[in-house]
């Protein structure tokens, strides 16, 4: 092959690649998940705020930076084109990743041409195999486009072994320099990534054990003289360059390693989390070996042994179709045979390597923690493509054509099938509202669309939910986070009638109570906007009280009282009419706020009964922040009439007869609202 049409194979399938990581990229996958949302909400902060230049991201159980900064160079660029920060720039920055790996291969694949043995080596087209394997492998494509930091890892992996080889093999020092400094961006990419510097202790292992120091060639022909040992200078030299890359990555990771010196709690936060191994005995769904299992079969076609999970895979199918199955399969029992060469016992090596972070954690094969593994799994699929390319088993060239016709087939055939599953079947699949946060994402963007002056709740998610919260922290004069509240516990509203409209974001598909309380309270209120999920059914609804409307439920029982610090009591609503043992009392208490409190209150409800003595003895109660903790004390407004619930459970035992409600307030200092012990005395309950 020459020059010029093996740089053309190699447009090719950089451009193939192009076109399936970007293709569609601003609606699949759709809407904005919370591990994205979260990372971009840190990209944000580094983008516009400069004091803030975080070692490592300590929300949501820890996450190392390098997709954080990438994105927020992403949304530099993007805005400073005039264009909008969001899901499709983060996932822009995910496509420039996986495409970069693709080029990478290239050069990963033609040095490992360089450490085979002449009756086992690997064809001039054997980099352009393991490419196109790359670019067309459902599993890369779809983490291409997901703003998520396992992505990194296939680049690191390939960028960092080929330049070890490189380097050891020319002794070049800049080779080496850029193998440390891949090492480093692994400890900072993903903790998945964590296992690549042992990786490359092995692999120099293997080149101490196995390799061979090939003649420097000034063409990219693998020399075809008999592999010679190595000269004592060479291999020193050799040792030397690799002590540059190790000196070279301890450098660059000692500002994280100081940062998990001081906090430690971090450093293994959520791998212990996630391990199937550990001092508790795991459920046999999730032993060791049940765990290998899965991810030994996750490359098909063994039924459907892949991943569940929607939001990475069509649940259940392989990681590879059988048109890249096949050959891979093929190249692992080669690889295995011809292990006494380097570049196999690499592919190998590399391949159990970056598996382990699956095999050790829960939810086996879980196809983003093992991500890396795909950049062993293309050069494996290469290795069983070039041998069918090489293959010559009868002199007739039309049997030999056909052979090498069939490698081009298999390509095809796998880049259209993959191609398929991704962008029409997995597409098409209902899950992925869900899976995608697909409701919240929209939510959030009429939310942050919402005149900025008006007054807005939202409920049962917390305005601070990464995937809402993005929408009005980036946008440029969105709506300020709304009230939020869990509406199966509490309701908050203006007591007055309110000057202008008050909007009320319900999340339907979780709070069952606000759509059938909301009517009671307010008749006249009427649905501006309505979220439908996958199936058309009503996700989310944005409610609106009309100005000029008042309260229309007073308490069952009125009650006025005054506790103290901005709060007091107009009264209490107790279900059902009929009590009896065993059953739950449901108290609803109407709170009016003069004042915003100062402090976080926790509520007690007591049920008393007395002895014969009259002192009154606790029987049953529940102790809470209002809403179950989902809008404490110091975040209500003056004004407000707020209508919280307690669920108080009755003892199963608990004998009929008339019973005292006592409600309070206190802190964990003692102090108490109303001052007294014993709290404010509602009434009498009766128990059949």
């Amino acid at each position: 092959m020459s020059s010029t049409a093996y740089k053309g194979w190699v447009a090719l399938i950089i451009a193939t690649a192009i076109v399936l990581r970007l293709w569609g990229l601003g609606y699949l996958p759709p809407g904005f998940h919370f591990d994205e949302a979260f990372e971009g909400l840190e990209a944000w902060r580094i983008f516009t705020d400069s004091a803030y230049r975080p070692i490592f991201l300590t929300g949501n159980f820890g996450v190392p930076p390098l997709n954080a900064y990438a994105n927020a160079l992403t949304f530099a660029l993007v805005t400073h084109l005039g264009g909008v920060v969001g899901p499709v720039a983060m996932r822009a920055t995910a496509a420039t990743i996986g495409m970069l790996s693709i080029g990478a291969m290239v050069g990963l694949a033609r040095e490992l041409r360089y450490w085979t043995t002449p009756h086992l080596t690997l064809s001039p087209a054997f980099p352009l195999w393991a490419a196109a394997g790359l670019a067309v492998m459902r599993w890369h494509i779809h983490f291409s486009r997901m703003g998520i930091e396992p992505i990194f890892v296939p680049l690191i992996w390939i960028t960092a072994t080929g330049c070890l080889l490189h380097g050891w093999r020319t002794g070049r020092w800049l080779s080496f320099v850029g193998s440390g400094l891949m090492l480093a961006l692994a400890m900072y990419a993903y903790q998945g990534a964590w296992i690549i510097p042992l990786l490359m202790v092995l692999t120099v292992l293997w080149l101490l054990m196995l390799g061979h120091n090939r003649p420097k060639a000034a063409s990219d022909k693998v020399s075809d003289g008999p592999l010679t040992p190595y000269p004592i200078a060479s291999l020193r030299r050799s040792l030397l360059g690799a002590g540059v890359a190790a000196v070279v990555a301890l450098l660059l990771v000692l500002p994280l390693g100081w940062f998990f010196w001081q906090n430690s709690n971090l450093l293994l936060l959520r791998p212990t989390q996630l391990s199937i191994v550990g001092p508790t005995t795991s459920p046999a769904d999730t032993s060791l070996f049940n765990s290998v299992w899965a991810t030994a079969k996750m490359f098909g076609p063994w039924g459907l042994p892949g991943d569940l999970d929607p939001r990475r895979n069509v649940p259940g199918l392989p990681a590879l179709s059988v048109w890249l199955a096949l050959p891979f399969y093929g190249g692992l029992v080669l690889a295995l045979w011809r292990v006494r060469a380097p570049a196999y016992a690499i592919m190998l090596t590399g391949l159990i390597g970056l598996l382990l972070p699956g095999v050790f954690s829960e939810y086996a094969p879980h196809f983003h923690r093992i991500l890396g593994a795909s950049a062993p799994v293309a050069l494996l699929c290469g290795v069983g493509l070039d041998a069918l390319w090489q293959w010559r088993p009868v002199r007739a060239k039309m049997v030999n054509r056909a052979l090498q016709g069939g490698v081009l087939l298999l390509l095809v055939g796998g880049g259209i099938t993959e191609a398929h599953t991704y962008f029409v079947q997995w597409a098409n699949l209902p899950d992925l509202f869900y899976a995608f946060d697909v409701g919240l994402w929209q939510l959030g963007e009429e939310i942050a669309a919402q005149p900025s002056t008006m007054p807005l709740y939202l409920t049962p998610r917390a305005a601070d939910h990464a995937t809402l919260a993005f929408a009005w922290t980036t946008r440029p004069g969105a709506h300020p986070p709304p009230v939020a509240f869990d509406g199966r516990a509490i309701f908050p509203l203006t007591a007055a009638a309110n000057p202008q409209a008050e909007r009320y974001a319900v999340i339907e598909h979780e709070d069952f109570r606000t759509r059938l309380l909301l009517p009671e309270v307010f008749p006249t209120a009427t649905i501006v906007t309505e979220i439908q999920d996958g199936q058309g059914a009503p996700y989310a609804h944005l409610y609106e009280r009309p100005p000029d409307t008042t309260n229309q439920r007073p308490p069952q029982h009125p009650l006025t009282a005054r506790l103290g610090d901005g709060i007091a009591l107009a009264g209490y609503d107790v279900q059902p009419a009929t009590l009896r043992p065993g059953e739950i009392l449901y108290l609803q208490l109407h709170w009016d706020v003069t004042a915003v409190p100062t402090a976080d209150w926790t509520v007690f409800t007591h049920l008393l009964a007395q002895d014969g003595q009259g002192t009154p003895t606790l029987v049953a109660g529940q102790d809470s922040q209002p809403g179950a903790g989902s809008l404490p004390t110091t975040r209500w407004q003056a004004g407000w009439r707020v209508l919280d619930e307690y669920q108080i459970v009755l003892p199963a035992d608990l004998p009929a007869g008339v019973y005292g409600l006592a409600i309070g307030l206190y802190q964990p200092n003692g102090e108490h609202l109303p001052v007294q012990d014993g709290g404010l005395m509602l009434g009498q309950v009766q128990i059949e």
